[in-house]
């Protein structure tokens, strides 16, 4: 079996989706009051049974123009603006899932996991079915090593929604790493068609077309990650080894080879490049 190089992509979805029309920001986000601040309840009294029971205080709608705010920010990477735009929110409903999302993610870029994992076990509580929410979940499970607890999230997050990108495509890179490729064929499927195009992606996801046997599609996939990554020193073994040992365009393949050497294959690689540059130097005699 030949030997690809794949990637576990951890992708981060900072955004998340928005009200549908006939909910309100409160009614999808819900209340919930920490322990901290709600009142302790009294003991019932028998005079006051007919007495009707008092309502918690909603949280205060939030304005439109913060979560555009928020939205600019997600779209323009701008973390500090991330982080301003959502604690702005917060300020207004501590459990409001988008912003509570946002900001977890832009504490795991800054690598403070445990905090990341709080936020987003907030959000979830405020609202579980939110797929987005599991997902990032599962990203910060596996940057802390919790492989089997992030493919549950992962999961969880496709049970919710079965076109969820960031699920797909983390779940499909699992499964082509454990060398399950139809599996991991019909996730990263959904990552790309959902518009991930992320390199680590795609090049699991050209793995996984090659594995199965669909070379020209892998082929056009490795070509697109290559022209706008030209120092994707995987991309571009991978992409030797299915146009040498798959394809057998020899030609191609050394075009990919000589680049490859140019810019210095992966580590422990070297080997299996000269491999395959002989294997096509000599398929062209």
């Amino acid at each position: 079996m030949k030997k690809y190089l794949l990637i576990t992509v951890l992708f981060i979805a900072a955004c998340s989706s928005t009200p549908r029309s006939n909910e309100s920001s409160e009614d999808m986000m819900g209340g919930m009051d920490s322990v901290a601040d709600a009142p302790m309840p009294e003991a019932p009294a028998q005079e006051k049974a007919d007495e009707p029971t008092p309502e918690p205080p909603k949280a205060a709608p939030v304005a439109s123009s913060q979560y555009s705010n928020l939205n600019s920010a997600i779209k323009s990477q701008n973390d500090e603006g991330i982080y301003r735009a959502a604690t702005d929110i917060l300020a207004q409903n501590g459990n409001d899932a988008r912003a509570l999302n946002a900001l977890a993610m832009y504490h795991f870029k800054k690598g403070r996991f445990d905090l990341s994992r709080y936020l987003l076990s907030k959000a979830i509580g405020a609202n579980p079915n939110m797929a987005e929410l599991y997902s990032n979940l599962g990203v910060v499970q596996l940057a802390q090593n919790e492989r089997r607890e992030a493919i549950k999230s992962f999961k969880k997050a496709l049970s919710i929604n079965a076109m969820e990108p960031v699920a797909s495509a983390n779940v499909g890179s699992i499964y082509v790493q454990e060398k399950d490729y139809k599996k991991g064929l019909l996730a990263l499927e959904v990552a790309y068609s959902r518009g991930v195009k992320d390199p680590r992606v795609m090049n699991n996801y050209a793995v996984a077309l090659t594995a199965t046997g669909s070379y020209d599609k892998a082929a056009d996939l490795y070509k697109r990650v290559v022209k706008e990554d030209s120092n994707n020193r995987e991309a571009m073994l991978n992409y030797a080894i299915l146009l040498v040992d798959k394809m057998e365009k020899y030609k191609d393949g050394l075009d990919v080879i000589s680049r490859l050497k140019f810019v210095g294959g992966p580590a422990g690689s070297s080997n299996k490049i000269n491999a395959l540059e002989n294997k096509a130097k000599a398929g062209l005699k």
